[in-house]
């Protein structure tokens, strides 16, 4: 990656620095005590590689966000860490600090003692002894490296699947951290196989043979990149070390063997790394330590197909406590057309399915819910109510409906024919549109409303931007014509927020409709249609240009909708992915059900100020809370990073998927933890906001 992506800039107001991540499109800020003048310096020294790096003619920074600080000296070697409100002090020396937590990734170089100490809002850094301090920084994002065109043979498709691990960038216990693991490789179909030589495993120690079936062969190629196999059709399935044989069609079935499999080497190559680069209090070591036949330690430098070996001799029982919550299945069609969506599911570590859907009959779960609230007072609805004969769907006679075996998975994908219900609709060309650059800056929002009955919602104007550190440009609609709605979809915005009706014709404007399968281009990269049935519109957005987009699957009422994209604002802007935001909804609100994502899920508009989305379930326990903290993954941290609640004297780490901890802690405790950024929450049978809780809490003591 070129470092002209990256910039360091120096601010006024606050005096200090900002770091721009143009692939990513995000910023970071630090603070100083005066002005300074980056100079650009050799990127060298700083242990681990960065992009760009400056020499800044200070020697005390200011981070305006909680972070942790791993400290090493020159040689690599660990010799302090900082989490939490935790203090520092070294010795004269040199040393370099990772500063964790940002969304751009940062290291300082100095040369002195150093020093380092919290506030409510923050960390400081102190270097004495010294004249001046280095910064250096890497973005975190990912391109694939090349495209590997197959033919749909079983055996060439096998052989592409064997690129896989091409990407990873160590076969190390390290592997588990994302920033370790490459984007794969793209796939196409062609007429020949072709792949560039080095691409290619020919010859490792450890592979993969399944039946010559696409059903076969497309679910073990997550497994197939993390242990860097070659893959074989012909017999299995069975994954083998060395020679030595593990079957891979378990009491379970197939596809749950594989994805266990994957489960069980991931989690504990995530506990021995605590014994390498990063040797962080990990929760998850503590749960299954004790139940392990090997030392960590010993195992840390091993090869990899001494850790294979032992992790597959571990019971799954002994790892699963352990296991973080997975990030995605995405159910792929078995047909060879769809293998190239494989390498961004794969990029996740998903968990692959190919499943022989059924039309969803009128009476399955999620009919009867539409029906339900056909049957209610549901009021004013966002658009002419269709109610869906007996013999049709939500979307008319030819369109095929189908329910996804539910999964325990934070996101659902699904990659084939027909409109899912509970899961989101992908398409290849809005996956790889995410991962084209952007410019970072400020982050710009449209936000339209063609309904005076619905100005309600206009309110999440000030939603978008309740953040600090991060800038906001809104712009507001009321009442466009078709023409002036193209135009604002044809801009690049980051995203659109459309509250009004969208029926057959087309989404509703002052001189009438506009079908989106007549707009030419759609430069806005994200948008929210809150309007009734607003899926296939949606789609065609998605096609038009547009990465995701979150769309309804039935009617909706008029006060649910406005709630639900109240909370969508606030989840967007809290740094929650589409699939996270839709988590979040489905899991705490019937009618967020009725929502669902089109194009790519994992966008994001917004980064989270922690590095890591959290969400936190409160219950009063008498003169305490019990604080339950749940953390979700994103593009930009993947299924192996980890994140430190901040809450209490917590200075432990967690899994960035799933339960971060439980934690019994003070209303003063708990008032702290809340006060640190914009975060959703559940109390009292009800999603809520961490500022309006707060507000509670204070109101109490007056």
């Amino acid at each position: 990656m070129s470092a002209r992506y990256l910039t360091i800039a120096a601010t006024d107001d606050p005096v200090g620095v900002e770091l721009a991540d143009d692939i990513q499109g995000v910023t970071t800020r630090l603070e100083t005590a005066t002005a300074v003048s980056p100079e650009p310096c050799e990127p060298s020294g700083f242990v681990f590689p960065v992009d760009a790096a400056v020499r800044l003619d200070t020697t005390a920074l200011r981070i305006p966000q909680h972070v942790n600080l791993i400290v090493r000296e020159m040689d690599g070697r660990v010799v302090a860490e900082a989490a939490n409100r935790n203090e520092l002090s070294l010795p004269d020396g040199e040393y370099v600090v990772e500063v964790t937590s940002l969304a751009v990734k940062t290291y300082l170089a100095i040369d002195g003692r150093l020093r380092s100490t919290t506030d409510d809002v923050g960390r400081r850094l102190l270097v004495d002894d010294a004249d001046d301090l280095r910064l250096g920084i890497r973005s975190m994002h990912e391109f694939p490296a090349t495209t590997v065109t197959t033919t749909d043979d079983p055996a060439d498709l096998a052989r592409a699947l064997s690129c896989l691990g091409s990407a990873l960038k160590t076969t190390s216990s390290e592997r588990s951290w994302p920033t370790l693991r490459g984007h794969p490789p793209l796939f196409e179909l062609g007429d020949s196989f072709d792949a560039p030589p080095e691409f290619e495993r020919t010859d490792t120690p450890v592979g993969i043979e399944v039946p010559p079936t696409v059903s076969s062969l497309f679910p073990v190629a997550p497994l197939a990149y993390y242990t860097d196999a070659t893959v074989r059709v012909g017999g299995g399935p069975r994954l083998l070390v060395d020679g030595e044989e593990y079957p891979l069609d378990g009491p379970g079935g197939f596809e749950r063997t594989v994805h266990r499999t994957l489960e069980r080497l991931f989690t504990l190559d995530c506990v021995v790394r605590t014994e390498g680069l990063y040797p962080v209090d990990l929760h998850a070591r503590r749960v299954v330590e004790d139940d392990l036949s090997f030392d960590p330690a010993a195992m840390y430098d091993a090869s990899l197909v001494e850790q294979l070996r032992a992790y597959l001799d571990t019971p799954h029982e002994t790892v699963e406590p352990a296991i973080p919550t997975w990030k995605s299945t995405v159910d792929l069609a078995p047909a060879a057309e769809h293998l190239v969506h494989l390498p961004f599911a794969v990029a996740d570590l998903a968990r692959v399915r190919c499943p022989q859907p059924a039309l969803s009959p009128s009476n399955d779960e999620e009919s009867k819910a539409i029906e339900d609230f056909y049957r209610s007072d549901g009021g004013l609805v966002r658009g002419v109510v269709r109610r869906p004969g007996p013999n049709e769907t939500p979307f008319g006679e030819d369109v095929r409906v189908v329910q996804p075996e539910p999964t325990d998975t934070i996101e659902h994908a699904w990659v084939g024919d027909g409109v899912p219900m509970g899961a989101s609709k992908p398409t290849l060309e809005a996956c790889k549109r995410r991962l084209e650059a952007r410019p970072s800056g400020a982050i710009e929002v449209a936000v339209v409303s063609n309904s005076p009955e619905m100005r309600a919602e206009m309110d999440v104007r000030d939603l978008y931007g309740l953040r600090e550190l991060v800038a906001f440009d809104i712009d507001i609609f009321e009442d466009l014509t078709g023409t002036e709605l193209t135009r604002v979809l044809a801009d690049d915005y980051d995203f659109v927020h459309y509250v009004g009706h969208v029926d057959d014709d087309g989404m509703q404007c002052a001189d009438g409709p506009l079908d989106a399968t007549t707009l030419d281009y759609v430069g806005a990269r994200a948008f929210v249609l809150n309007a009734c049935r607003s899926y296939e519109q949606g789609m065609e957005l998605v096609e038009k240009g547009a990465i995701a987009g979150i769309v309804t699957l039935a009617e909706v009422g008029n006060e649910p909708a406005t709630r639900v994209g109240r909370t969508l604002a606030r989840l967007l802007n809290a740094g929650f992915s589409m699939a996270g935001a839709m988590d979040v909804l489905r899991s705490e609100t019937i009618t967020g059900r009725q929502y669902t994502v089109v194009g790519d899920a994992q966008l994001q508009i917004a980064d989270s100020r922690g590095g890591v989305p959290l969400y936190t379930e409160i219950e009063r326990r008498e003169d305490q809370y019990l604080a339950s903290v749940f953390a979700y993954p994103t593009a930009r941290t993947r299924l192996g990073a980890l994140c430190v609640p901040y809450i209490g004297d917590n200075d432990d780490c967690y899994f960035n998927s799933g339960p971060a901890g439980d934690f019994l802690v003070t209303k003063d405790e708990l008032e702290e933890y809340l006060s640190q950024s914009q975060l959703p929450v559940f109390v009292e049978q009800r999603l809520s906001w961490s500022d309006e809780l707060l507000s509670c809490l204070q109101n109490e003591r007056d």
